[in-house]
């Protein structure tokens, strides 16, 4: 399994470096880049879409990374919750093999003003 798994990444880099060089010319192809807002000009910059294609993957990988860190974070705190609610359980649970159940008074169970 290891080697197919070699074998099917140099496969992949042999056709990524295949599709690069006989595409090349689309790749150093220059044009120039300006940004207008009748306020605040940028520009013209004299850039090849190489760059563009670099700034927009180092753009996705930020944003792929914000958007896991935020997951994780949401994940975290779900995990929190649901850890306290099993500690509950447990010692309800406990409590019920040590001192057998017993049935609460309908006042303490049904009460609307907690």
């Amino acid at each position: 399994m290891k080697f197919a798994k070699i074998i099917i990444i140099a496969l992949f880099f042999i056709l990524a470096l295949t599709l690069i060089i006989q595409n090349q010319e689309v790749f150093s192809t220059k044009f120039p880049l300006k940004l207008d807002l009748r306020v605040y000009q940028i520009g013209p910059y004299e850039t090849s879409n190489i760059v563009l294609l670099v700034c927009a993957f180092l753009i996705g990988v930020i944003f792929a990374i914000a958007w896991g860190a935020f997951y994780a974070v949401s994940m975290r705190h779900q995990i929190k919750e649901r850890d306290s609610k099993i500690k509950e359980l447990q010692s309800q649970r406990e409590d019920i093999q040590i001192h057998g159940y017993r049935e609460t008074p309908k006042e303490e169970t049904f009460n609307i003003n907690k």
